[in-house]
């Protein structure tokens, strides 16, 4: 069915006055990774059109592709999520080439200044986007930009992380601080960008978050990403949101005083008696309802099915379904109504 609120009067002003600040001190913010860009465009906003508001942010994953044609392809892509009237969130994947290929020593290089040269040019693009469209810096049509460098690091499936790695923690702290430097210096003292640090909801391996933190000085915001795998793997069991997150917010708010954020979460559908549907959208209710809780100012969805059944729109089940302009998606409406609760909180 179509809810009867289904319309696209909800979604955000492309202005960047009207825009909400990046700081935390505005309202929440709300967001989703829907897939590549520019292809998920379209798909972000018939999810907007389900939400009845706008989407405030929409991740972009994307690796260190050195050669200038690809960073300027990264600008481009992210200038289309800007002039769609989301902020993008960079989930910025030190991958030199592809994960296989990616240097063991990758941590101890960037310390190094292996990386200064790509820092560099990469921060002098950034600098001309966030210019906006006149190249002028201070102007009604300037941009702005999160980004979220090394994510997860306190787990081991990445080659940033320490234990991967097989490097002290401070060597990752001091690899963030670096790639931090190397880009900020190339901006304007009042540039509109904000650094996420984001931990995995437990530490997997031999590093402990709060070892990674890069300090007050480098980061905007802190976070945690977790996820509720269900049964969907022999390791992991159904946990509520409470259980995934609770614990590592805790520790991430006892590093800094910086805001909370959770830029990636998802729940899968898998639970001992088969696809539960349901309870993946009661579980999503919850979630956005533990953020408010713990005064979470940002939160992201891990929108595309993957490794389990993660999307909420348009996904391999759903526990409702709705038509968007002439198109039937499967959804669940406890991620809509958590979403509009969250960011209206």
């Amino acid at each position: 069915m179509t809810p009867p609120d289904s319309g696209r009067g909800g979604r955000r002003s492309r202005s960047t006055a009207a825009r909400p600040p990046l700081d935390g001190s505005g309202r929440r913010l709300g967001g989703a990774f829907l897939g590549d860009v520019p292809e998920s465009l379209q798909r972000a906003s018939d999810v907007e059109a389900w939400l009845s508001t706008g989407l405030d942010v929409q991740t972009v994953f994307e690796p260190w592709a050195t050669a200038p044609v690809a960073i300027a392809d990264l600008f481009d892509r992210l200038a289309a999520v800007w002039e769609a009237g989301r902020t993008p969130l960079l989930t910025w994947e030190p991958f030199t080439r592809t994960p296989e290929e990616t240097p063991d020593d990758l941590l101890v290089r960037i310390v190094r200044g292996r990386y200064d040269e790509y820092l560099g040019e990469w921060g002098r693009a950034l600098s001309q986007w966030l210019a906006g469209p006149d190249g002028e810096h201070g102007t009604p049509d300037d941009r702005r930009i999160l980004i979220r460098p090394m994510h997860e690091a306190n787990g081991d499936w990445y080659p940033w992380a320490p234990s991967v790695a097989e490097t002290p923690a401070s060597t990752y702290v001091r690899a963030w601080r670096r790639i931090h430097r190397e880009v900020t210096k190339r901006l304007p003292a009042d540039a509109a960008v904000s650094w996420i640090w984001a931990v995995n909801h437990v530490d997997v391996g031999d590093v402990h978050a709060e070892a990674l933190f890069p300090g007050d000085d480098a980061v905007d915001w802190v976070g945690v990403d977790g996820f509720n795998w269900g049964t969907s793997r022999e390791w992991s069991a159904w946990r509520d949101p409470a259980a995934v997150f609770g614990e590592m917010l805790d520790r991430v708010a006892g590093c800094s005083a910086r805001p909370l954020c959770v830029p990636e979460f998802g729940c899968g559908s898998e639970r001992a008696t088969g696809p539960d549907p349901d309870a993946k959208s009661a579980w999503l209710a919850d979630a956005f309802a533990t953020f408010v809780d713990r005064d979470v100012r940002l939160a992201g969805y891990f929108g595309t099915d993957k490794e389990t059944d993660w999307a909420v729109f348009g996904g391999e089940r759903g526990a409702n379904t709705i038509r968007v302009d002439g198109r039937s998606y499967r959804t669940y409406p406890g991620f809509r109504r958590g979403y509009r609760a969250f960011v209206d909180a």
